[in-house]
């Protein structure tokens, strides 16, 4: 079984839309998937109960038991789990969870976003005290044609080294076919196969599963 999860305390950072997203890849590529969905809101939830296919399982965690439920898992070959909202003992035993896995911190391309990240970065090094663990910084809604503020990578590269996290090479981008897609309860590799988002996805799950892979 491997683990990934994706969390930001930040809101509106695409969590939702990256684990389905990845879920769906996984699934597609022949894995028994789980989703656990961590947030109060409940979009992995809603994305499941709107798909019609029963290739995903999603279950709602919302108690600080996942970084020990997530043994019960096992018989999943990923189990990606999606964590958001404030500090607190749900989003930190999320946290924990990655624990043998990967951690994947969306981030939106911005000074500021990247400023508010440090809230995540600091439970990531709390979490560290208990638990060595993998994490990766993935700029997501990223204006097409367009590159990201030099000044923004430079911030972002330096909270990064500082706290020990890599930034992952592949980007992604504000395209129509992730609003669509995750609406009809479809990841964009199903929706559109040969779009651009679908190859972004598709090269960023590539990029997780080597970590995973070779033991982070």
């Amino acid at each position: 079984m491997k683990v990934i999860v994706v969390a930001n305390q930040k809101g509106g950072v695409g969590k939702s839309t990256i684990s389905c997203n990845l879920g769906v890849a996984a699934a597609l590529n022949g894995k028994k998937v789980l989703i656990v969905d961590a947030d109060p809101q409940g979009s992995s939830a809603t994305f499941r109960a709107v798909r019609e296919t029963d290739d995903l399982k999603v279950i709602s965690i919302v108690k600080p038991t996942i970084h020990k439920d997530i043994r019960d898992f096992s018989s999943f070959d990923l189990v990606i789990v999606e964590a958001g909202g404030r500090d607190s003992v749900v989003f930190r035993s999320a946290i924990l969870a990655a624990a043998g896995g990967i951690l994947v911190i969306p981030i939106l391309p911005s000074q500021y976003d990247i400023w508010a990240t440090e809230d995540t970065f600091q439970v990531l090094r709390d979490a560290r005290t208990y638990q060595d663990i993998a994490a990766y910084a993935l700029f997501n809604q990223v204006i097409q044609n367009t590159t990201v503020a030099k000044e923004a990578v430079e911030t972002l590269k330096d909270m990064t080294a500082e706290n020990e996290v890599r930034l992952l090479s592949q980007n992604l981008y504000q395209r129509v076919d992730y609003k669509k897609s995750i609406s009809e309860g479809k990841g964009v590799m199903e929706y559109a196969p040969g779009g651009k988002a679908a190859q972004e996805v598709r090269t960023l799950f590539d990029e997780i599963c080597r970590p995973l892979e070779a033991g982070n």
